[in-house]
């Protein structure tokens, strides 16, 4: 697995070994990921599922001012914490499960959050309801799941609609933000 493109382009990342803890997004994905979104030097992003740290150094890489990472499973966090000193980079990282981790988080302000969950997840539900209630998305903040292609969601989630989704391969990108007022 490697970075594409920024600063750290054609650096290559530590991975978990086995598709069974992490499933690595795939280049194709993650280029269209970063081509759909606008990554500046005040950009702050949260990788809630982090595996490696892929999605989250890519943003990095690319000029975000600061992202977080979470994952639940030890040895991803200490994968992503080893890609981390790689790069020389200082980020906060946390080692709990989605619910906890937003609850701490409570107070940040998110431009994009990206959702990338073992396939088998299925509380979205509750994961929008966490953001939506610590107000961790900016008002015209993204949150962005990757699923299965063939992983059905809902088209809204409290306050958030889906806007855009895309399919490539295996994956999908569904993009939700909060609902206009005639939505």
């Amino acid at each position: 697995m490697r970075i594409i493109a920024g600063k750290y382009k054609k650096s290559t990342l530590n991975t978990l070994e086995g598709d069974d803890i992490t499933r690595p997004t795939r280049d194709m994905v993650k280029e269209a990921l970063f081509s759909s979104i606008t990554i500046h030097n005040e950009t702050v992003f949260l990788d809630l599922f982090s595996g490696s740290g892929a999605i989250g150094l890519e943003a990095l890489s690319r000029g975000c001012r600061d992202v977080i990472f979470n994952d639940a499973n030890r040895k991803a966090y200490g994968i992503i914490k080893s890609n981390l000193r790689k790069f020389n980079e200082e980020r906060t990282v946390y080692n709990d499960d989605y619910a906890i981790c937003l609850k701490k988080l409570k107070g940040y302000r998110f431009d994009y959050v990206f959702l990338d969950p073992p396939y088998a997840f299925r509380e979205y539900d509750s994961i929008f309801q966490l953001l939506e209630e610590f107000g961790l998305l900016k008002d015209d903040g993204i949150i962005i799941a990757e699923t299965r292609k063939d992983t059905i969601l809902a088209d809204a989630y409290g306050i958030y609609g889906l806007y855009k989704e895309k399919k490539y391969g295996i994956s999908k990108l569904l993009y939700y933000r909060k609902k206009e007022e005639n939505d």
